[in-house]
């Protein structure tokens, strides 16, 4: 018993194999065929390759020789890192779910048609990530020169403002749910079937197509619930069947002749397209929830009758404690008043929009978040938007009431009880 003890503890301090990886295909269904790059500290020729799901639990695994591989030298961020292939595989019969390859990898495996479906941030991590020496952003690249075009055929870790609540969801083994990426959202057919759209964590970075997809679901009466927040701020293409994200960030750079193709702000007029139009609220009349605002970290109700909240005692004035990174805000008629703000019916035109709660928050200015429940038009279905980056990360998991709040929603969405209110 000592002994068998004393071998589980020094296994867990063996040396890691693999350094770092990724796949050829960031989603698949089950039966695809999947090839797999990994990069080994030190050549194995029998490793055993598993995959894990977000328990921690292997549920598939392959024999392949590893090595020590070395990067694409031609701008890795933009091609990709070049690895040699580790092993090519069937992808198994698994339920539609985020996986890990190696504990480490991320996998996504759809399924048909789930009830349920979830988007994965997969733009915006790679939007974010530096691997290889830039990103999008000047802050974390070589040079503090941002890249316009980012490849997904390197190392991208899980998404920040979402891994918590895949964590969770994923224990929580509710049926008839599919996950997808945001290039998925450019077909159709991924979403069709289903009655619940799900955007999760921070998903900034939309396709035109993306967006024409949103709203045709909601348009044919299907519900949508966003815990995201900074939602829908760039446009961006793809490139190299997939394999690469663009995103200029400005109109003159971008060398796209179409204007409506440019990759700027939803929110530049340029577009036409407003990002109000979609999800209610966007990032400039709200901003950052964590920096020089005069809020409380978290939403302030100002709606306890909401049927959201009754699974919570909430009053007036309650706060739902929620610090976040980045917020977005509905247009209000009082945007500057000291009242409670109120949703700006003329801007909107919904047929029905209320606010659940608000935070104050700052840009370029003072702004005001807006936790809103809104349906465009008889005939179109719900549009639920928590409007925070964080409801979905390690900050909101923490909190029970988000948790339950969550699932209230979920659970009146797609038994299409009422939502409102009034």
């Amino acid at each position: 018993m000592i002994f068998s003890l004393l071998l589980l503890w020094f296994s867990s301090f063996r040396e890691p194999i693999i350094s770092d990886g990724y796949v050829n295909h960031l989603s698949v269904y089950p039966g695809d065929s999947l090839t797999i790059f990994l990069n080994a500290y030190k050549r194995q020729d029998d490793y055993s390759v598993r995959i894990y799901n977000l328990k921690g639990n292997a549920v598939a695994k392959y024999v392949a020789a590893v090595f020590p591989q070395e990067k694409n030298s031609q701008e890795p961020w933009k091609n990709g890192f070049g690895y040699k292939p580790t092993l090519k595989i069937k992808v198994p019969y698994l339920k539609s779910g985020v996986y890990l390859i190696d504990d480490q990898i991320p996998l996504i495996i759809k399924a048909r048609h789930p009830k349920i479906i979830i988007v994965y941030s997969s733009n915006t991590e790679n939007a974010y990530c530096n691997a290889g020496g830039k990103s999008l952003y000047s802050y974390n690249s070589s040079d503090r020169k941002a890249a316009t075009v980012v490849s997904f055929l390197r190392p991208i870790n899980l998404p920040k403002h979402s891994e918590a609540f895949l964590r969770w969801f994923n224990k929580l083994g509710m049926a008839e749910v599919g996950y997808i990426t945001d290039h998925d959202l450019d077909d159709y057919e991924a979403i069709v079937h289903s009655k619940l759209l799900m955007i999760v964590g921070h998903s900034e970075y939309w396709s035109l197509q993306a967006r024409k997809n949103f709203d045709r679901f909601v348009d044919e009466g299907n519900d949508a619930l966003v815990l995201s927040g900074n939602t829908m701020w760039w446009q961006v293409r793809y490139e190299r069947n997939g394999t690469q994200l663009v995103c200029y960030k400005s109109e003159s750079g971008d060398p796209e002749r179409s204007l409506h193709l440019k990759t700027i702000n939803w929110d530049n007029p340029v577009l036409k397209y407003s990002i109000i139009s979609s999800i209610g609220a966007d990032f400039p009349r709200a901003g950052f929830g964590q920096k020089t605002d005069k809020g409380w970290d978290g939403y302030k109700i100002i709606n306890p009758k909401s049927p959201l909240l009754k699974d919570i005692r909430a009053r007036n004035g309650k706060i739902i404690s929620l610090p976040t990174d980045e917020a977005d805000g509905t247009p209000l008629s009082n945007p500057s008043s000291t009242g409670l703000p109120q949703p700006d019916r003329k801007v909107l035109s919904f047929n029905k929009i209320e606010i659940v709660g608000y935070d104050s928050t700052f840009r370029e200015k003072d702004g005001i978040a807006t936790w809103i429940v809104f349906k465009k038009n008889e005939k179109s279905g719900i549009v639920i938007n928590t409007a925070s980056t964080d409801w979905c990360s390690q900050r909101g998991m923490n909190i029970p009431e988000i948790k339950e709040i969550t699932l209230t929603m979920i659970s009146l969405l797609l038994k299409k009880k009422n939502v409102f209110s009034e």
